[in-house]
């Protein structure tokens, strides 16, 4: 193998990083996301709520009510979406690392060649 030292760090970081956000807490699975809904009440007070969408498929999705904005439940779903959204990050980057990775390995012959100007008598 020839790639550089660095870049198989780099990617021991980063792996180490998603293992990290994984133990910190739930991971919310894709195509989840949040929304708000306001209600306004009849003496005129405004309300504001959280849902939680799936999206199921094109133009298909289920919504799930979460309370107020700020109650245990949203945050809950907030932080876990916020790490998903980081792991997901991570690993396009780590996909880009083994891509590089790969190629050094492929074009590790140009590294070994020898290309100063030959030597006058």
């Amino acid at each position: 193998m020839m790639f550089s030292s660095h870049l198989e760090a780099e990617k021991q970081c980063l792996l180490n990083c998603i293992e990290a956000i994984r133990k910190s807490g739930s991971v919310a699975p894709a195509r989840y996301f949040l929304t708000t809904t306001t209600t306004t009440s009849k003496a005129g007070k405004t309300y504001y709520y959280a849902r939680l969408v799936k999206e199921e498929s094109v133009g298909k999705q289920t919504v799930r009510s979460l309370g107020r904005i700020g109650s245990g439940q949203h945050l809950a779903w907030e932080r876990s979406i916020v790490r998903r959204d980081a792991i997901v990050e991570l690993e396009q980057q780590l996909k880009l690392l083994d891509e590089l990775m790969q190629r050094q390995q492929e074009r590790s012959h140009l590294v070994a060649r020898d290309f100063s100007e030959p030597k006058k008598d």
